[in-house]
């Protein structure tokens, strides 16, 4: 059995570029900060599995008038086609042009 966040180096390894969703929706990689993870578990993984990481965005918010914006992540993980685990993240950016971003 693999030990509990290792899904989440597994989720890092699958993608050549584990942050260009970010730079996809125009955040500068410069100004953002890890805010909260959660790993919500359905079954164990284990070494020999072919697990399958299926990530949307599932929310983008802000406060203190748009300086800070707060983008929610959510990654499935399946071992054919049945639940293994959900990783949410969320993100935050600091958005340098605004009062309190920079």
């Amino acid at each position: 059995q693999v030990p509990p966040t290792y899904l989440l180096c597994l989720e890092m390894l699958d993608d050549p570029n584990p942050v260009g969703w970010l730079e996809g929706i125009g955040m500068n990689l410069m100004h953002i900060l890890h805010g909260t993870q959660r790993f919500d578990y359905h079954a164990p993984a284990y070494s020999d599995d072919r697990l399958t990481f299926e990530s949307d965005i599932q929310d983008i918010y802000e406060k203190k008038g748009g300086a800070l914006q707060f983008v929610v992540r959510r990654t499935r993980v399946t071992r054919d086609e049945e639940p293994v685990a959900t990783l949410t993240s969320t993100i935050v950016y600091r958005d340098p042009a605004l009062k309190g971003g920079a």
